[in-house]
């Protein structure tokens, strides 16, 4: 069963879905993955699968969209990390408020984006009681050094400069193709040549976002999740995100924590191709800290 949500954050209605398994009964209050996606994703793609997967091993599962993106509010297509992790944190008090959750049980399970979003928002959240990144980053400013050559890296600085000017002058960012920001790989562009829900991820974003994804970096919080688990998942050929960032918030996490490279795989194959392996190491987390029976 699907319940189309809605709750506040920041004064914004947010929109969310919540899954519930076939064999839940009432006054049952069952342990539950928060599910959150990625830079220009919404509820309706991707994590679906994920969350109805969460079900049929007897969990509830709750996706949302992030304000601005998807069916919530808040001006469009503005991306700022700090605003997505306070959606992550007031999704998770608004979760403890139904029938169907268990307040005390509640995980993280983040991708791409949201891989570095659960992060820092579990950083921030000692309710959050375990935490999966799949393909996530850890330093924001590396992750846009490493995708261009180097006078393109500049070249962004630069216009992100003009950009902070513009702002203070006219009170808005200039809007541009989200690729001018976050340089695609041919996969990447083959993913979004898709139709449909697929197609409806184009966006733009403002300059704004990538002066802020500069300044974000989950890797300096990530030890802040012990004694609480962390289980960083990265792609072993993903040149969309690379593998480094997965590993170096491993290396700077406190334990308990564990590590798994997918291998052979790009980003986007994580959720095709890699889906059972990301959904078996989860489980076998999740289960340590709150076995759904």
């Amino acid at each position: 069963m699907e319940k189309e949500l809605t709750f506040y954050s920041a004064g914004l209605r947010l929109a969310g879905t919540l899954y519930l398994p076939d064999d839940l009964r009432a006054g049952d209050k069952r342990p539950t993955v928060l599910c959150c996606h990625g830079l220009r994703a919404n509820r309706k793609v991707v994590l679906p699968e994920f969350a109805r997967a969460f079900t049929r091993q007897g969990y509830v599962a709750f996706v949302f969209d992030y304000r601005g993106f998807g069916d919530s509010e808040g001006p469009k297509w503005r991306l700022i990390s700090k605003e997505r992790d306070d959606d992550i944190i007031n999704a998770t008090t608004y979760l403890g408020l139904q029938p169907e959750v268990d307040a005390n049980r509640t995980v993280l399970f983040g991708v791409s984006y949201g891989g570095a979003n659960v992060i820092s928002a579990a950083a921030a959240d000692v309710r959050t009681k375990a935490v999966v990144s799949v393909v996530g980053f850890g330093d924001g400013d590396r992750w846009l050094r490493n995708s261009r050559r180097l006078w393109e890296y500049w070249a962004l600085r630069k216009r992100i400069e003009q950009d902070r000017a513009r702002r203070v002058l006219t009170g808005a960012s200039e809007y541009v193709d989200a690729f001018e920001i976050l340089i695609p790989t041919p996969a990447e562009e083959k993913f979004y040549s898709g139709s449909g829900q697929i197609a409806s991820l184009k966006s733009e974003l403002p300059i704004e976002t990538a002066e802020d994804i500069m300044y974000y970096k989950p890797e300096a919080v990530v030890h802040k999740i012990s004694p609480r688990p962390v289980l960083l998942i990265g792609a072993e050929l993903d040149y969309l995100v690379g593998v480094e960032e997965c590993i170096s918030l491993y290396e700077k996490a406190h334990e308990p924590k564990q590590l798994y490279i997918l291998p052979g795989l790009s980003h986007y194959e994580t959720y095709a191709q890699g889906f059972d392996t990301v959904m078996r190491l989860s489980l076998e987390l999740f289960e340590q800290v709150m076995a759904p029976r």
